[in-house]
Parts: C-alpha cells; structure tokens; sequence
C-alpha cells in the first residue's frame, strides 16, 4: 500500500489543475526576474518590482481565461487576448483621470465586450478577461507614468504565458484529454454506484427511496454529459490539429466506449418497484445490486488508469460475479417456469442482466485495445466533424441584441453594474473601490442562482482569506516573502477554481492582496476597506440580478422541454431504425443519442436552479417537479431500448412492431405537438398495446412492453404540460 506521501506526488504528477498551478508559478517566478536581478530596464519609468508586479498581472488574467485548445488555435487565441487586453488596459490609463469619460467608456466596453459571448464560449472568455484586466489596471495604475506603460506590461505578461503555455503543452498534449477522460469514467462510477440503491434489499422497496434514488440519477447524469461534452470536443480540436496521433486514437476509443456504457447505465428497462415485488424474496436481486457496485469500482479503476497513463486491468472479482449471476438466473427462470410462471418480470431480469453484461464487455474491450495501441495498432478517429453554418462577426452580434438573448441581457446587467460600481466608487471617494467592480464581475452571473451561490462563497471567500492577511501583514514585512506567499497564492487558486471556487476565492484574495501591499504598502488599512467594498459589491450583484432582466427560471422550461422533446423524438426514430436495419453506431445515432441526454441533463438543471430562486418565483413548483421526472424517465426508458438494439430477424414481428413504434413515435410528437391529434389516422391507442403481444417471441414482447412504458410516460407529460397551461393562462 502506498503511503500518502507517495500519493500526493502521484496526484500532483497527473493531476491537470495541479499541472496548470505549476505552470502558474513558473511563468510568474521568471516575470521577477528583473526585480531579483535589478535589471536597467530604461524604457520604463516604474521601478523594477512594479514592472515584475505588472507583468505577473498579466500570467495570471492570462491563466485565468486560458482554454484547452491544439496550439494552433491556442495562437489565434492568445493573439485575440493581448489585443483585447491592450486596448482595455489602454483605454483605463487615458480615460481613468476624466470620471465622467471614463463611466461613458467603462458601461459600453463592458457592454461590448460581454457580447462576444455571443460567438462562443472563447470569446465570452476573452471579453471576461478584458474587463478583468482593466480592473487590474485601476490597481496597478499610477498618475506619474506613462499612459502605454502598464497596458504594454500587461500585455506582455500574457504573451510570455501564452507562449510558455504553448511550449508546456508540447511535453504532454494530450494531458487534459486524459484528466477529463478519467473523471468521465469517475461520474459514471458514481452512477452505477447510486443506482445499485435500486436493487438494494431496504432501499429498493421503499416507492420513496426509489424515487430518490432516481432524482440522484439525474442529478449524477449533469456531471456525466458536461464530461462528455468537454471531452468530446477536446478530442475534436487535437484531432484538427494532427490527426496521426496514436494516443489520441486511444483515447478516442474510451470516449466512444463512455458514450455506450452512459446509454446502458441510463436504461431503465422495467418498474424497478415491481421487480422487488416479484423477485424480492430470493437473492438474486442482492446479486445485481453486488454486479453494480463491481462496475462501479471497475469504471473508476479504468478512470485511475487512463490518468496515469497505464494499462486498464479488468477485475477477475468482476468476471466471476458476471458468470455466477448467470448461472442464478437460469436457475430462477427454471423455477418460475415450474411455479410461478411470471414469465414478464424475469424476461425484464434477463434484459437488465444482458445490459449489464454488455458493459461488462465494453470493459473487456478497452484492455485489449491498449494492448492493440502498444503493438502499434491504431483505430480510426471517430469525431464530429460537422460545422455549423457560422454568421459573420457583427452578423452574430446584432441577431443577439435583436433577439434579446441571455448573452444581450447578462451584457447589459454587467455594463450597468460595473457603472454603478464606479459611481459609487467616485461618489464616496473610495480610494481603492475597484474591490466592488471586481466583486460584481465575479458574482454577477447570467442566472439568479448562480449568482446567490457565488455570492455566499465571495463573501466568506474574501472574509476568510482578508483575516489570514491581517497577522500577515502584521509579521512579514519582508518584499521576497510575500512574493513567495503570493505566488504560492496564485498556485493554489489555480488548483481550486475549477474544483472548489470557496477555496479559490481565499487564495485569489491574498494574491491579490500580497500584490496590492508590494506596489504601495499600506498595512492593514486596505483589509478593512476591502471588506465592505466586497459587501457592496455583492449587494449590487444581487440587485442587478433580481431587478435587470432577471431571468427566472420558470419562464424558460416550456422552451426547454419543447427542445427535450423534440431531441427525444429524433432520437426514438434512430432507435426505431436500428430495429429494422440492425445495430449501428453511426455518427448520426451518436449526436442524435447526445442531443438527447444533454436536453435531458439541461432540464435537471434549471430545476435545481430553480430551487435556488425565490420562493415568490418558484411558479408550478409540483406540475415542473413532475415534469422534470417524467422527462428523465422517458430518455431513459428510451436509453433501455436503445441498448438492446438489433435487427428483428422474424417478419411477422416486424410488421406487428413496426406499427408499434410509429404509434409510439406519434404519440411523443403529440406530446410538442397536440394540434396534430386531431389529424392522426389509423393510430393505435396505447391501451391496447398489450394484447399485440400474442404469438411475438419474448424478446419482441420485452420491446412491445419497452414501447408502452415509452408511450405512457409521453402521454403523461403532455397531461401535464397541458395542465401547466391552463394554470398560466388563468
């Protein structure tokens, strides 16, 4: 066994966020160079520590809007970034001494530069980054230099990290691929993990810890679909930039194999109440509750391995477990069959099993497919390579403004805020009010609850890490130790931002506030200055986003469950496909299945977002309650029968399911659609599902009773979708 030491090597080797805290700490060590040397530097005026400041300034709001790109885009990037960031650092130093000028400038630039979130999540970077940099500018400002001098130090602090950045990832490329990997096969361990509560002996008979159990599921799956985005479009963008690369062939493979066993973990193939009901005096369900646990142990082990870069070793424990489960279940059928003859529920048995053993062999696969890799095989890269007819630059800009979108809406809750921030700031002469800009640029975010979320972590963020500066201060007085307290600071915020913001925001307020005592000492006076200023500007946060456009969450989810449905509906029809044709994973079931799962996903989340609202906004919490459980239950009873996919060999089946799944597939249309009812002809009433299932083989009637459980889930929500609008109309 390891000890911990060991450990945390091993973590601080692998780990991404760790990797990016270093890569921090070396780019700011080299920007001191002319302070720990005294370097004459005659073309500025400032003093050699405040150049090193400046352009450590400048590594950080580098690193802090940083994204993952192949270098060639990493170029385009930091190239948008220095002129972004030089014109607002600029335009801070010309305008700052002229207040009123300088609100004028502050409100539109502000405005502008958050509207080029429109283009894209690196542009809503690049924009957030400007605005941060001219705060930064207001700290590192001084009336008796030049007005280029900080702008140009700041600009050129970024293109030292960019360019270090560029050269680290060399080394490595393919290191963020791999950490996201992992922690996709980590969020689906979690999963299985939760879902064995289905099958456990207390837990899985209980109708209320079952559904629990579910809304935890899809709770669980948010994390899985915003793994899999990320890698997938990681994967993409090395791929664009060299497609030759055996390990990304690899790593490619896991991410197709994630997808698979996400659609299987997802399924749901039977009502898991009725199963305990059945099967819940004999062990066999303990049995599928041990075999859920064993791949839950088995994806993080697989996760462990793709980050540390060796070779996954599939679990004997596992492969014993699978075997011995089978032999049970024949055991049981042989049973029933004599006695019971519920032949329904362990044809439902079989299909969670064969789901079950499915990914058991996707597993199986990975381990020989590493071994593949190392003999020089290499798989062909699968990515999606479509692109999406794109507008023009102010193309984008001005649909965004016309069509009042949330980037148009969170623009203009930023610019006016960041504006009342500085009138405040110049009404009461606060010689250091940038603390409330920079506050409100933090918090103030595009939905009320991540606002309030923010909100709390900031201000006890900011209280925390201002009493740990406070015997700072008061002890090291030295100007080399608090360089090294400051980049360590900057090391550790880096390692949190992304993991636990709370933690960051102590770190990021003594890097700051080390970096504010090093360019005009003033003690402890400045501490309680930031203090209240932090408080304002969380107040301004949370009036702006109450009162500017606020964007509650009741008034999106017709939109997004109309989106979810039409999402489901192509990916049922894809599914229907595969029924007639045999199974396929071709690049448009795949987008079709993602689409889907994602709607899903963004659904749970704007109900958890909602729950964060007040409670006078909280409108048809029960009817949206139910309806986002529905939802859930309909992509995974999709999911179900998604995962057993195969040609139906038998014609007289097919013809008997073929009218099953157009009835089933107009009846999810009804549910966006319920205009079209009334024109729907020769249609088969889901009530009657049940008696085509004479004379089908038992695999075609475990689809017919999948398809059921589809059609009523459907007709359920447009019930309450229809309930939903009778109550806002009235």
């Amino acid at each position: 066994m390891q000890n911990p030491l060991t450990l945390m090597v091993r973590r601080l080797i692998s780990d991404s966020n760790a990797h990016s805290g270093f890569r921090v700490v070396i780019a700011m060590t080299c920007t001191f160079i002319p302070a720990i040397f005294d370097l004459d530097i005659g073309f500025f005026e400032q003093s050699n520590l405040a150049i090193s400041l400046s352009l450590c300034l400048g590594v950080m709001a580098s690193a802090i809007v940083e994204v993952d790109e192949n270098t060639k885009d990493r170029q385009k990037f930091i190239a948008t970034v220095i002129a972004c960031f030089f014109i607002a650092a600029s335009s801070v130093e010309l305008l700052l001494p002229y207040p009123l000028f300088f609100a004028i400038g502050l409100g539109t630039s502000s405005f502008a530069f958050m509207m080029l979130a429109s283009l894209g999540m690196h542009y809503s970077k690049i924009g957030f980054g400007a605005i941060l940099i001219a705060i930064y500018t207001m700290i590192g400002h001084r009336d008796n230099v030049a007005w280029f001098e900080q702008p140009l130090l700041l600009a050129i602090g970024v293109l030292w990290y960019g360019l270090f950045a560029i050269f680290w990832s060399h080394f490595s490329p393919n290191r963020t691929i791999r950490e996201q990997l992992a922690q996709l096969f980590y969020a689906i361990s979690r999963y299985q993990h939760q879902k064995s509560d289905l099958f456990d002996a207390q837990k899985g008979n209980s109708r209320k810890a079952i559904t629990e159990t579910r809304q935890k599921l899809a709770q669980l799956n948010i994390s899985i679909m915003v793994r899999l985005e990320s890698s997938r479009d990681m994967i993409r963008g090395q791929y664009q930039a060299n497609n030759h690369q055996r390990e990304l062939s690899l790593l490619n493979q896991y991410y197709l194999v994630a997808e698979q066993i996400h659609e299987r973990i997802s399924a749901s193939q039977y009502l898991y109440s009725q199963l305990e009901h059945t099967f819940g005096r004999s062990q066999i369900l303990e049995g599928f509750h041990q075999l859920f646990l064993q791949l839950s142990d088995d994806c993080h082990m697989l996760g462990a391995s793709i980050n540390d870069k060796k070779q996954y070793q599939h679990s004997r424990r596992l492969k014993w477990t699978i075997h011995a489960l089978s032999d049970q279940l024949y055991l049981l059928k042989q049973k029933l069959q004599l006695f019971d003859n519920n032949q329904e529920a362990m044809q439902a048995l079989q299909a969670i099993y064969d789901n079950l053993e499915g990914i058991d062999c996707l597993l199986v696969s990975l381990g020989d497919m590493h071994e593949l890799n190392k003999s020089g095989h290499s798989y062909p890269i699968i990515v999606d390579n479509e692109q999406q007819p794109k507008n023009s630059f102010w193309k984008s800009i001005h649909n965004a403004y016309l069509q009042k979108t949330g980037v148009y809406k969170h623009a203009v809750r930023i610019s006016l805020s960041l504006v009342f921030a500085y009138l405040i700031q110049v009404q009461f002469e606060l010689h250091n009010g940038f603390w409330i800009l920079s506050t409100v640029l933090f918090v103030c975010q595009p939905s009320f609850s991540e606002t309030r979320k923010r909100l709390v972590l900031r201000s006890f963020g900011t209280l925390l890490g201002i009493l740990m500066c406070f015997p700072a201060f008061i002890l090291i007085e030295n100007n080399p130790v608090q360089i090294v307290l400051m980049i360590l600071s900057a090391f550790l915020f880096i390692n949190y931002v992304r993991t636990n913001y709370g933690l960051a925001v102590i770190f990021i307020t003594l890097f700051v506030m080390f970096l504010t005592n090093l360019l005009a000492p003033s003690g402890v006076d400045v501490l309680y200055e930031r203090i209240y200023e932090t408080i304002i500007g969380c107040v301004l946060s949370a009036i702006a986003i109450s009162v500017i456009y606020p964007d509650w969450q009741f008034k999106r989810f017709p939109a997004m469950v109309n989106g979810l449905l039409l999402n489901s509906s192509r990916y049922f029809k894809q599914i229907s496909q595969q029924y007639r044709f045999g199974r396929s994973e071709s690049m448009i079931f795949r987008q079709t299945r993602f689409a889907s799962f994602k709607a899903d996903a963004g659904l749970t989340t704007a109900w958890q977002s909602m729950l964060f609202e007040p409670s006078s906004k909280q409108h048809l919490k029960q009817e949206m309650y139910g309806l986002v459980n529905r939802c859930d239950a309909l992509n995974c009873y999709m999911a179900a029968l998604s995962s057993h996919r195969h040609k139906i060999e038998t014609n007289e089946d097919l013809v008997v399911l073929q009218r099953l799944f157009d009835s089933t597939a107009e009846q999810i249309l009804y549910t966006y659609r319920p205009e079209l009812k009334q024109t729907a002809i020769d249609k088969i009433e889901i009530e009657s599902f049940e008696s085509y299932k004479q004379g089908l083989s038992d695999e075609s009637k475990l689809i017919v009773e999948q398809l059921r459980l589809i059609a009523f889930t459907a007709m359920d929500i447009q019930v309450l979708l229809q309930q939903i609008e009778s109550k806002v109309s009235d």
